[in-house]
């Protein structure tokens, strides 16, 4: 796909709203083809720096082609509006399946585990740090596949960083200890630490610290030890446990080496554990499923790919916007007025 201007596309409904920018699915006007397009919003678009962090992410984009990571496919500036057009992926979010499924049974997330590696490896590879992983972040295909998505905040250790020293970047519920502290010496292991962060949750059920604010989930993150997950999910396996609490070490040096080192485990995982050890050692969504698997990561996704088209097939959630509340509000009102006065 070529993309050259905001004109050679229709935009449609919006998929979601940030600080800075408004993502819709488009349809190219000459294929029908249809994309998620990102467009930086009117109010902010003049701003040098905010102009410049888009533009980075679309430089960095453009670099990544890996098939765990959402597929760019050009963008530019359209009479001072920038934009891009990037894959359109229809599954949803972890962070969707986890507010509608709850916890997911361990071999889904070892599944989830390497896939999420190897789209990270590739980006460290290529010079790249997320700053951002978090279940909202990753995004679902129908079959099953993760893609990792929004490079908004991303550092390209090639070029110069936009974030100024000593300034914290990310979502206080993911973010490393050297991330909280402004570290300038940051690397690809404050991405290991959100990992962590993000497994736990997808095990359990549950963020891993909980903070009424970003300063108790601060000093949780710089000083609390983590929990482990088998505290709370007994048939989750020892191994996969003690990479998660790797993960979660407080100092960079600590965890493991790489993404890689991690994608390591989750692959033995698959040839220790077989198919017919999982309905007695996991849950329902295990030992429930109709489908037959030879081991773990063929069942983990089989599970996944189950719980997203069930999700996705499900009644349509139905959305008020709140200028309807409003007017059914005054409608309501209006009616108890006219009701009073004629009861007197």
């Amino acid at each position: 796909m070529s993309v050259d201007a905001l004109s050679d596309f229709e935009l449609g409904d919006v998929l979601g709203v940030g600080t800075v920018g408004t993502i819709y699915i488009a349809t190219e006007i000459a294929t029908g083809e249809q994309v998620a397009l990102k467009k930086l919003h009117p109010a902010v678009s003049q701003d040098p720096t905010i102009r410049a962090r888009f533009e980075r992410e679309m430089l960095i984009l453009s670099r990544l082609r890996h098939p765990n990571i959402i597929a760019y496919y050009g963008g530019g500036d359209d009479n001072g509006t920038l934009f891009y057009a990037m894959e359109l992926v229809r599954g949803g979010t972890v962070k969707d399946l986890l507010e509608s499924r709850g916890a997911f049974a361990w071999p889904v997330v070892v599944e989830l585990a390497r896939q999420i590696c190897s789209a990270l490896q590739y980006a460290h590879n290529h010079g790249v740090i997320h700053r951002d992983l978090k279940p909202g972040n990753l995004f679902l295909t129908r079959e099953g596949e993760v893609k990792l998505g929004d490079f908004g905040i991303a550092r390209d250790l090639r070029n110069a960083d936009l974030t100024s020293t000593g300034m914290t970047v990310g979502t206080h519920a993911y973010m490393a200890p050297e991330q909280i502290t402004g570290d300038a010496s940051i690397s690809g292991k404050a991405d290991l630490y959100a990992l962590g962060c993000c497994l736990y949750e997808m095990l359990v059920g549950r963020k891993m610290f909980n903070g009424e604010n970003f300063a108790q989930l601060f000093e949780q993150h710089l000083r609390t030890p983590p929990p482990h997950a088998r505290e709370s999910v007994p048939d989750c396996p020892v191994e996969l446990d003690e990479v998660i609490n790797e993960l979660l070490a407080k100092r960079p040096e600590d965890r493991p080496f790489n993404a890689r080192k991690v994608q390591a485990v989750m692959l033995q995982l698959d040839e220790t554990y077989h198919t017919h050890d999982l309905a007695a050692q996991a849950g329902s969504d295990v030992a429930g499923s109709d489908v037959a698997a030879d081991g773990v990561a063929s069942r983990g996704r089989q599970i996944l790919v189950e719980q997203i088209r069930n999700r996705s097939d499900g009644p349509p959630e139905r959305t008020v916007s709140w200028s309807r509340l409003a007017i059914l509000g005054a409608l309501i009102l209006a009616g108890i007025a006219i009701a009073s006065a004629l009861s007197k």
